[in-house]
Order: structure tokens, then sequence, then C-alpha cells
């Protein structure tokens, strides 16, 4: 946000030079990234919090600096003397308040459209425009000094004098005052007249109704629009303006009739026209200040300094508060972001100073228990050093999902977790597992590399918080998938089984004959490994096959911390031989080999060497760890397995 220093000098005087406000601003939280001089003047690039829209104005940063320095703040001065209207020009607005809150609206007629004054076009160039005309420069001058939203209509251009706002339903094609075309997506705001679109809220104004220098009588509105669906229209459309910038953070809803007073009163004044309506304020509501209130005492308790109560009456008086007793705050529509007594125990810390409260220990004890969600990064440490030496790269992503991803998954959006306030629909839903998010992660890998393999640790959010762990590999690497997840069980201590997954296991996103289902001993489930079902590489648009496997990660925590036990090498050879055994069809090798283990305690060690058809041969392994064996010890031990038969 460009804010020219001698604008602000405009509403605020100040005496300091500008290195020494930038640093106030920042330590406030009002980053100045830089100062740089354009058109004689010393222009200030601050960088915008989202929650805080009030600072894209130059009226807002003046509020913030005079609250900051303990100056006065002086109102914009508007010029207008309302005449008698002895000729209106009749207008009719259809509003639509799901989705436009407030519009508020004026006609304007015998306008001259001409080339801007010096000083106006001066402030133009200063904050990165370039001067268009009297109308446009008026309009874009009122964004920045409120950050209220405007659009100047050619009143004879817009068929039957009526106006509707709606969505669009998609398909509809738009030209933009500029001259380009666009295919609108479905749910943008528009603005309609008799048949045809005639603005993109508050993207783009239509060519259709844009004002030249022919141009006599004009509609001039200042609107609220709701900034998710702004958001999502200007990504589908990509389209980035300053308004749609300032409108995505969310508006004061009354700055309309101030910012509409003030261009009206300039359009006046710079293009000598006469006002030919009444103001026109479309809202459903009144939208009305709000109370908080915080005691002295925690005021004091929570910053840990003592603070004058006159100075803390004085500090939210100066940021645009009411304040009665001690402290009943009336907060401003400009502030949506104060609701809690601690945000406004915040805005007395920062206009005292971060920096000008002292350094003192903690009032109470160091907690030396661990609490119930902390988490061992050591432990954590050594899972993910057994994953990179398995050749796995760690990735992050959000846990904030779309609404789509969560219906792609299979899960019922009714039943996740959905966000009050979500910046964008694309972070609507707490993520209920971290599945969709290591495809999104597949897909974009896949076109990079051919062989790769990525793992996440992150929480689930469904019936409470869980953390997993999953990974992923790139083509037909089931059995080394396997592997990967046996490797890290065993290494930990874990005891478990795996066993094939059925329809009853519900593992949809798996592929029902290519997934073995975790569990610990005891049968309980902690997890799955297997190839993805198809549908799902499908439904993301992946090629190929894909394989992939999840830990229940805190039920894997719980089952490790057993103490290794360390052998001393065995002082006798053992002997080792390879068995060859014919089973029938679906036998589950695992158990057939749990059983060969079973025979006696002298087989050490039971391995799968090679299948073919249905003979399946082991390397067996036997091993007594005090004599020699024998293979006369051996013979009896080899007809056993051998009778085993599934």
């Amino acid at each position: 946000m460009l804010i020219p220093l001698s604008w602000l000098k405009e509403y605020v005087d100040i005496k300091i030079p500008a290195s020494a406000l930038a640093a106030k601003l920042s330590a406030a939280g009002l980053t100045v990234e830089k100062w740089e001089e354009r058109e004689g003047d010393t222009v200030l690039d601050s960088e915008i919090t989202p929650n805080r829209p009030d600072w894209m104005s130059v009226y807002g940063t003046a509020r913030e600096a005079a609250a900051i320095l303990g100056l006065k703040l002086n109102e914009p001065k508007i010029k207008l003397g309302l005449k008698k209207i002895n000729h209106p020009l009749p207008i009719t607005i259809k509003p639509n308040y799901e989705i436009v809150p407030r519009i508020t609206s004026v006609v304007i007629s015998n306008i001259t459209v001409k080339p801007s004054p010096e000083w106006l076009q001066k402030r133009i160039k200063q904050i990165g425009l370039r001067p268009i005309n009297n109308l446009v420069d008026i309009t874009n001058y009122v964004l920045w000094l409120y950050g209220g939203l405007l659009h100047v209509f050619d009143y004879d251009k817009i068929r039957g004098k009526n106006m509707s706002v709606e969505l669009s339903k998609g398909g509809e094609a738009f030209r933009s005052l500029d001259g380009i075309d666009y295919i609108l997506p479905q749910g943008a705001i528009i603005i309609k007249d008799v048949g045809r679109v005639i603005d993109l809220l508050p993207l783009k104004g239509g060519e259709n109704t844009a004002s030249y220098f022919d141009t006599k009588n004009v509609l001039l509105h200042s609107v609220i629009v709701d900034p998710i669906i702004t958001r999502r229209t200007s990504q589908a459309l990509g389209l980035r303006s300053d308004s749609s910038a300032i409108a995505e953070r969310g508006l004061d809803p009354n700055v309309t009739l101030k910012a509409l007073t003030h261009a009206m009163s300039l359009i006046v004044e710079l293009a000598g026209g006469v006002v030919a309506s009444e103001i026109i304020d479309h809202k459903e509501k009144t939208f009305e200040p709000w109370k908080v209130t915080v005691s002295h005492e925690k005021i004091e308790r929570v910053l840990g300094i003592k603070v004058d109560k006159i100075r803390v009456k004085t500090i939210f008086e100066s940021l645009g508060f009411g304040v009665k007793g001690e402290y009943t705050v009336t907060v401003p529509t400009f502030r949506s972001d104060i609701h809690l007594e601690e945000d406004l125990i915040e805005e007395v810390g920062r206009i005292i100073g971060y920096d000008n409260i002292p350094k003192t220990l903690p009032a109470t004890p160091v907690p030396i228990e661990k609490v119930a969600y902390s988490r061992d990064f050591d432990f954590e440490y050594e899972v993910k050093q057994e994953l990179k030496g398995a050749g796995y790269s760690e990735i992050y992503s959000y846990s904030l999902v779309s609404k789509k991803q969560i219906l792609d998954m299979g899960y019922d959006p009714e039943k996740c977790f959905k966000i009050l306030n979500p910046i964008s629909l694309d972070f609507e839903y707490l993520r209920p597992q971290l599945f969709g998010n290591l495809l999104d992660a597949y897909k974009l890998n896949q076109p990079q590399f051919s062989n790769f393999k990525i793992y996440e640790l992150g929480k689930r959010y469904l019936d409470g918080e869980e953390y997993w762990l999953w990974g992923a590999q790139s083509g037909e690497t089931f059995l080394e998938c396997k592997g990967v997840v046996e490797k890290i069980l065993l290494n930990f201590g874990v005891n478990f089984k795996l066993r094939p997954a059925t329809t009853a296991d519900n593992h949809y996103w798996f592929h029902p004959g290519r997934t073995l289902q975790i569990e610990d001993e005891k049968g309980k489930y902690m997890g799955v490994v297997g190839e993805v079902n198809p549908s799902f590489l499908t439904k993301w648009g992946i090629k190929g096959r894909a394989t992939m496997w999840a830990l229940n990660y805190d039920m894997f925590v719980k089952l490790t911390g057993r103490e290794k036990l360390y052998q001393s090498i065995p002082k006798f050879p053992p002997i080792i031989e390879d068995i060859t055994l014919t089973l029938p069809k679906m036998t589950l090798v695992g158990e057939v080999m749990e059983k060969i283990k079973s025979v006696s305690k002298l087989i050490s060690h039971v391995e799968l060497i090679s299948v073919h058809e249905q003979n399946y041969s082991f390397r067996i392994t036997y091993l007594d760890r005090n004599n020699n064996l024998t293979d006369k010890e051996i013979e009896p031990l080899r007809r056993k397995i051998a009778q085993i038969k599934g």
C-alpha cells in the first residue's frame, strides 16, 4: 500500500522524518517495507495484514499514526452544499443483500469529463496509478483515502434506468472498460441492466456503460461486497486490482456513504456537475458498533506493567473507540478484528510499544511435566531419519481443504469441521485425513520425477484430532512399500501383524485386492498399506499406479518405547536350507511362515524367496546358540515343515 507522506500530513501534523515514522508504524504492526521519492514527495510502502483492512487507506493509516504519536486526527474536508433537486433523474436498483450488503448511489448531471487538475494527477501518480480523467481519478483518489469501493457509470447508457445485483450463471460474455473480453465463471457478483452485464463487482466496470469525454450524466455508487466471492472470482479470472485487494479483506460497512459523499463533492467541484437525485442507500440492516468490556486490572496483569488509567482511555479514543467507565469500549465498524477483551489489551500494548514493556521472568514456575498435547520431537526425528534412509522426502500441506476435496475423498461435509470465517472456499474445512493432500502432492511431483517417495506427518480432524503418518511411492512398489512400513515398526519395537484387507474394513481409497491392514498384536487397527484405488487416481488426474501407506502415529508412539534386546554373535554356525511347499490358492503366506517358525525354537528365521504358480520356496535358518546342529536333529523338523499345507 503506497501512502504519500504529504497526504498523511493533511490529517496528522507529523513532524518526525519518514524513517522515524516508518519505524514507529512497523513496531506497532503496520510494517513499512520501504520509502521512496515519487513526484517530489516521500511515499511509504506498507505491508497490510489480512486482519486490518482499515489500514488499506490513507485515512486509516493517518488514524494509526495519530494514535502512536499522540497527535490530533483531522477529518477530511468535504466541500458540498446540496441544492434543491429541480429535475431529478430516475434510477431503480434491485439489491441482493446476501452478496452485496450495502450499495449507495447517486446521479450527477451536466458534468464535463476532462483531465484532472495537477494536484489530483500528482496524487494518482504517487500511489502508482496512471491519471485517466477527472471521474476515474476521483474514484481512485477516494478509494485510496477511505478504502471505499467506487464506480462511475454513464447514466445515459444504462438501459431502462434499471439495475440489478446478481450472481452470474456462468458463461456470460463481458467486455471490461479497458477492452478485454471475459467469459464469466459461475457465482461472480455482477450488475445487469436490461439483458446485459454492465459491471463485474468489484473487479472491472463494463465497456458498455463506461464514461468517456462525451459523458454528461453519471451514476456514482459505492458498495460493500462478499469478500469470499470476490476472492474466488479474482482467482478464476486472474484479475487482481486495488479494489479486489481491499474488498477481499472485508470492508467497513459504513464506509460507503462517506466515500460516496466525498467523491460526489469532488465531481461537483472538478467536473462542474449538479446532483440530480437523492442519495439511494440500499441496506437490509443498520450496521451498528458493538461493545467489549475489559478491566484495568486485567490489562495490567496481561501486559505485566502498570498503566495509567487516563493513558488507557486516551489510547482507546485515539483509535476511534468510544469509552465509558473502566472500560466499556464501543468498537467502530471499521475494526472488525476487535471482539474480545484480549483484543483491547493488545491495542493498549501496541500503542504503548512492545519495546517499552520491561523484560521480566515468568510469574509461575517453569513446567516440568509434559502437557497432554506435547510431542516427543526426538522420537519424531528418529522416525523421519528412518524414512529419509528409505529414500522418502517430507512434505508439508495445509490442514484446511475445500469442500470438493472432502467430497472427492468420500467424506460427508456435514460430519467434517467447517471454518466459520474461511479466507477462501479452497480452505473451508479441516481435513478429515491426509490422503487428499498426499495425492495433491503426488500429482504435482509426477510430471517432474519418474520415481519419487513422499511422506507427511500431520493431524487429521474427524471425531477429534489425531496425528497420522502417510507415505506414497510412484509405480508398482507394493512390496517395497510394505517393507518400509515393516522396517519402521520392527525398528521401533512394535509388535504388529498384517492381514489382507476386506470390504468390511472400508479401505475404499485402496485397491480391493492389493491392500493389507496393519493391526497391533491385539488385532486393533493401526494403519494400512496398498495400491491406491484406480478410481481415485483418475479423480485426481494421476497416471499409472501408485502405492500408499498410513499409520496412526499416536497409536504407533504408544506401542513403542520397549527396551531393545541385544544378543551376542552366535558361536556355532547355522544350518540354512531351502524348502518348497505346494500350497492352496488364497493361502496367506504370512500365516504359513508363522507356522514354520512355531515348529521349533531352533528355527531362527524364515524368508520367502520365490513363488511359481502354487509352489512357494522358503529359506529356513536353523540355529542352536549352545551346540552344533546335526542333520539328525534337523530331519524331524524338516518332515514337520513338509506337512504344512497352509
